[in-house]
């Protein structure tokens, strides 16, 4: 779900309670935990399962959750979508599902977990250049921030010169970022007009038949029976908390905190992936290649900041 599409709710009443005080911080770190996981559970996964058959038993999943809960809604009116719309969920489910795992996929294949959550984290700077070709105004911050990001994605790749498989890697995570950044923006305007069970089934359901049917071939080769307990579980985790239960989390935590407080806790995401990364699968860290990713870090913070109005912050400070 793009960001713009999420209404930031009022804030929380002092009746509320503790979950008012400290539950939106502790549903967002649970969020940056599940997204910070998808990188780690599907690198190991490649161990045990090729990249396209875990696309198509993913979506396999997703998609059947997803049509139970356009059935479950019992509404004649979440089933259609209005004919003028059928191109754009068309472009929605292929930019967003299709092309976006695909790359994603055979991105983390190629390089490490946290050269791909890095790269990933770089939709925000793609959405402002998409925009900004649409004709939309683009802040005076948002152009700072993606020129301070790019200089640190250049020196972030330039230590890694040398090897090519990982630059492919890169490269392929930079093609998702785009792929979504784009899904982003073309979703928009289905988000004002369907309700989430209808936009989500129907772009997931256009999105995925491409990939089941360039996925079959492999599919069909894979000896599922050889899969462990442990694949299993992590394919079905795959399919429902850093979807499902992520993004209801997400939602919760930014109808109470707003969107600008709530989405920086994503810039979390790259560097929970890299230190479990380096845990995990032994990811080295040179000077140059943290120094690289703490610019690109600078510069999603500055696309993403808004400066808060003083009268606003005079009455926080006042209490009221």
């Amino acid at each position: 779900m793009s960001e713009e599409s999420i209404p930031a709710g009022p804030a929380p009443r002092a009746s509320d309670g503790a979950l008012a005080t400290v539950g939106p911080e502790m549903a967002q770190l649970l969020v940056v935990a599940l997204w910070s996981s998808t990188f780690i559970i599907t690198k190991a996964i490649f161990a045990e399962l090729a990249p396209l058959p875990y696309i198509f038993g993913r979506f396999a999943i997703m998609l059947a959750l997803a049509a139970a809960g356009l059935l479950l809604r019992r509404r004649g009116d979440a089933l259609r979508i209005h004919r003028a719309d059928f191109g754009r969920f068309l472009a929605v489910g292929l930019t967003g599902y299709t092309l976006y795992q695909l790359a994603f996929v055979l991105g983390l294949e190629r390089t490490s977990p946290f050269s791909s959550s890095l790269l990933v984290a770089l939709v925000p700077l793609f959405t402002v250049l998409i925009t900004s070709a649409m004709g939309e105004r683009t802040p005076p911050q948002g152009w700072l921030g993606l020129a301070v990001a790019l200089v640190g994605v250049a020196i972030f790749l330039w230590d890694k010169r040398g090897d090519e498989g990982t630059l492919v890697g890169d490269a392929l995570s930079l093609g998702a970022a785009v792929m979504f950044a784009a899904y982003g923006v073309l979703n928009r305007p289905l988000v004002r007009r369907y309700p989430p069970e209808t936009y989500s089934a129907y772009t997931i359901l256009f999105g995925a038949v491409p990939l089941f049917l360039l996925a079959l071939p492999d599919t069909l080769a894979t000896d599922w029976g050889a899969l462990s307990g442990a694949a299993w579980v992590a394919l079905v985790y795959m399919a429902i908390l850093p979807v499902y239960i992520a993004y209801q989390l997400w939602n919760w935590a930014i109808a109470r905190r707003g969107i600008a407080a709530a989405t920086a806790f994503s810039l979390l995401v790259p560097i929970v992936s890299g230190v479990v990364s380096a845990i995990v699968f032994g990811e080295s860290f040179g000077f140059w290649k943290v120094f690289g990713a703490a610019l690109v870090l600078l510069g999603l913070i500055v696309v993403r900041w808004r400066p808060t109005p003083i009268g606003r912050w005079g009455r926080w400070r006042e209490g009221s």
